[in-house]
């Protein structure tokens, strides 16, 4: 099945790869790093999210494959009647065969795209609790993106700490 987001879930898990880093110079006060990608994919209600993504694209790719077959086989049958139909009804039918295998293509992405919409407002309400409470706790002042960043000093990465936070918030999600 062509889903042009499965590409974006690739990528999600890549980036939950915990990162080593090197140390530069002493902690600066109030100064916080996370990575966002990281945290969600050290979360339980990431990997949770991912495993339930993967099964539905296998489930989805399955059904759509099957409608394909029925209208594979569909226009199979209309080729063999090729001579026997006038040449504006077999194109008018033939483009309705089209049409019919667009609209499965375009049901199905939609219905991902919507499972992983639900599953993403779930994980980034948990993200942002956890942060909060994190943030306050840390005394951080402000808030970096870790992945952006050519090296830190591991005493300001609330990454770990948020992923935990979450894990208390949101064991899954739920892509229904």
């Amino acid at each position: 099945m062509r889903f042009p987001v499965m590409l974006a879930v690739s990528a999600f898990v890549f980036l939950g790869a915990p990162v080593s880093a090197q140390t530069f110079g002493p902690p600066i006060p109030g100064m916080c790093l996370l990575s966002r990608p990281a945290a969600i994919g050290a979360s339980r209600a990431g990997q949770s999210m991912q495993a339930q993504l993967k099964q539905m694209q296998a489930s989805l790719s399955a059904q759509l494959a099957q409608q394909r077959a029925a209208i594979d086989q569909q226009r199979r049958a209309l080729e063999a009647r090729q001579n026997a139909t006038a040449p504006i009804e077999y194109q008018r039918q033939l483009a309705a065969l089209n049409q019919q295998a667009l609209a499965l293509d375009q049901q199905q992405n939609a219905r991902f795209i919507a499972a992983q919409t639900r599953g993403q407002q779930q994980i980034d309400r948990a993200l942002n609790e956890a942060l909060s409470r994190i943030v306050t706790r840390s005394g951080c002042s402000v808030v970096f993106e870790r992945d952006n960043a050519y090296g830190w000093n591991n005493a300001m990465d609330i990454t770990e700490a948020v992923a935990q936070e979450m894990n208390g918030l949101l064991q899954a999600v739920s892509l229904n």
